[in-house]
C-alpha cells in the first residue's frame, strides 16, 4: 500500500486561488509529497465606499432584520460583508438563520462573534453546503414562500441559487461587496512560471480563474497541463475553451481537490502498472 504521506511525490503543482486563500490547500498538497507552487490568478477588491453597489449593499444590509435568510457565498463575502455589517450590527437579529457556501465559508464566520450564533454546529449539514445545490436541498430552504434572503457575494456571479429560491416564492435580494479583478500576471510572465517550475497540474477553483488562465495559455500549450476543477460546469468550460485533460473534484475544497489528485495518480500508477 502507497504511503499515504507522499501520494503526490514528484508531481508538480500550480495552485491559483485569491491571495491570502492559498495556505491550506499548499500545506496539504506538500505535505502528500506534492512541489507546489502559488500564483493566484485573481484579485478580490472590496468595493469603495462612493461605489453605488457598495452603497446598495449597505442599504440592504442596514435593514438586515427585514430578512429570515441571510447567505454567505464565499470566505471572501465574509470578509468583505461582515467589514460592513460589524459596523451597522453589534447583536445580529432575532431569528435571522445564516447560511455558508462551503467549510472555509464557516469557518470564516465562526471568526465573528455573529453570525456565528446563528450558524448550524460545526459537522452539522447546513454549517458549510459546498454548493449552491446542496444548499437548496437543506430542510431550512424547502418552504420559504413569502421570506425574505439576503445573499452577499462579490459583484455579478451565477444565479441559479436566486433563481430557485425565487421559484420558491422568496423574496431575494444580493448585497454585493466586492469585485473579482484580473491578476496583474501577463501572460508571458505566467507561462514563464509555468516553464520554469515544470508544471504538470494546475487548481482552478472557479470559472472566473479559468477564464483568466485560459486568456494566458496559448492554444498550443493547453495540452501541456492537467487542470483540477471543481465542478462538471467548470469542467465543460474548461473543455470548450481547449483543454483536454482534466480532473474534477467532487467541490473547491481543500479535501476534495485533494482527494481528487491522489485518486487521479492512483489511476495513473494503476493504468502505468498495467502496461508494463
Amino acid at each position: 500500500m502507497a504511503n499515504n504521506s507522499t501520494d503526490l511525490q514528484g508531481l508538480r503543482i500550480l495552485i491559483s486561488r485569491p491571495e491570502g486563500r492559498n495556505e491550506d490547500l499548499r500545506a496539504a498538497l506538500a505535505a502528500a509529497g506534492a512541489e507546489v507552487s502559488v500564483q493566484p490568478l485573481l484579485r478580490i477588491a472590496p468595493l469603495a465606499e462612493d461605489d453605488p453597489r457598495y452603497q446598495q449593499a449597505r442599504r440592504l444590509l442596514l435593514d438586515l432584520d427585514h430578512y429570515q435568510q441571510l447567505i454567505f457565498i464565499s470566505a471572501n463575502a465574509v470578509a468583505c460583508g461582515m467589514a460592513v455589517i460589524d459596523g451597522l450590527w453589534p447583536q445580529y437579529p432575532v431569528g435571522l438563520r445564516c447560511h455558508a457556501i462551503g467549510a472555509a465559508t464557516a469557518a470564516a464566520l465562526r471568526e465573528w462573534p455573529w453570525p456565528a450564533a446563528a450558524l448550524a454546529p460545526p459537522g452539522a449539514e447546513s454549517s458549510g453546503a459546498m454548493d449552491s445545490d446542496s444548499l437548496l436541498a437543506q430542510p431550512a430552504l424547502q418552504q420559504v414562500a413569502g421570506q425574505r434572503i439576503l445573499i452577499v457575494r462579490g459583484c455579478g456571479g451565477r444565479e441559479r441559487l436566486a433563481e430557485i429560491l425565487r421559484e420558491r416564492a422568496a423574496r431575494v435580494d444580493y448585497a454585493e461587496c466586492y469585485q473579482r479583478c484580473a491578476p496583474e500576471i501577463s501572460a508571458e510572465a505566467l507561462q514563464a512560471l509555468l516553464d520554469r517550475q515544470r508544471i504538470q497540474l494546475v487548481c482552478l477553483n472557479s470559472g472566473d480563474t479559468l477564464v483568466q488562465f485560459s486568456q494566458r495559455i496559448a492554444a498550443l500549450r493547453r495540452g501541456d497541463y492537467t487542470l483540477v476543477v471543481p465542478s462538471v460546469r467548470v469542467e465543460q468550460q474548461a473543455r470548450e475553451a481547449g483543454f483536454e485533460h482534466i480532473i474534477l473534484a467532487d467541490n473547491a475544497g481543500t479535501a476534495a481537490t485533494l482527494a481528487a489528485i491522489k485518486n487521479w495518480q492512483r489511476e495513473k500508477h494503476v493504468g502505468s502498472t498495467k502496461r508494463e
